[in-house]
């Protein structure tokens, strides 16, 4: 693998905001590349008139005379051609040693997406329902269960929304804890066998164990509230289903 670093710099701000409009549409050119592994363009803070755009082949050969010489690269020139002038540098570059671990981009990638999650539930659930503090919640407890919940963090965690297309969204789970009265040394001993289970069934990745206790920590929380009015109450509209990632929680705030 190959990085190549291309640099700009475009002093006019009406011409930045088409820059970034060109190369949207030449994106569409490197997304379609086998060549190309990934990209990214940045702009500068303090120097606004500034850009770095990144681009990830999987050889210098294979850009050069692959991409180059296929037929996307007219396209992709087409779209960037006003700004070529505009180019300071153009470069490949070779990796060193010197790197960080490499962050998936969401939870759910981070966990092991849909499998792993299923893991946590399974083994998190076996522990609950032999719980003598836990039992009594579940006392309505469905095999199905176990798979919704995988399916609702999955979606929290930012992986697919089937829990809001086919289980009822938000709604529905809110609705699931009308009427439970959930105690609060009830939800503290869900969150120490939750606690077991991330630790048995998810990756050792300091980080992302806190983010996930993090949200089961604001989860129950919630939960605990509901649980606390009748089970024919009307929860009015609660939004959509809550998104939580490695800095944003799912109420918006800052997480980090």
């Amino acid at each position: 693998m190959t990085i190549e670093y291309i640099r700009y710099r475009i002093a006019d701000p009406e011409r930045r905001t088409a820059f970034e409009k060109a190369y949207t549409a030449a994106a569409e050119q490197l997304d379609a590349a086998p060549q190309c592994l990934g990209y990214d363009l940045a702009h500068g803070v303090e120097e606004p008139d500034r850009y770095i755009l990144r681009i990830e082949w999987t050889s210098v050969e294979d850009h050069l005379q692959g991409f180059r010489g296929g037929p996307l690269f007219g396209p992709f020139l087409a779209s960037v051609r006003p700004y070529i002038d505009d180019i300071e540098e153009m470069k490949h570059y070779a990796r060193t040693p010197v790197a960080s671990a490499r962050r998936a981009a969401t939870l759910y990638e981070a966990v092991g997406g849909a499998p792993a999650l299923r893991r946590l539930s399974d083994t998190f659930y076996e522990t609950v329902l032999a719980d003598p503090v836990l039992a009594p919640v579940f006392a309505r407890f469905t095999p199905e269960h176990r798979d919704h919940v995988a399916v609702w963090l999955a979606e929290v965690f930012g992986g697919p929304a089937d829990f809001t297309a086919e289980l009822g969204g938000h709604q529905g789970l809110l609705r699931g804890h009308l009427g439970l009265a959930i105690t609060d040394a009830q939800r503290s001993r869900w969150l120490e066998l939750m606690s077991r289970a991330v630790d048995k069934e998810l990756p050792p990745d300091p980080a992302l164990r806190r983010r996930v206790m993090d949200y089961f920590d604001w989860g129950t929380r919630i939960a605990q509230d509901v649980s606390r009015q009748p089970a024919d109450a009307d929860l009015g509209d609660p939004g959509p289903t809550p998104r939580w990632g490695w800095e944003k929680d799912g109420a918006g705030n800052n997480g980090a």
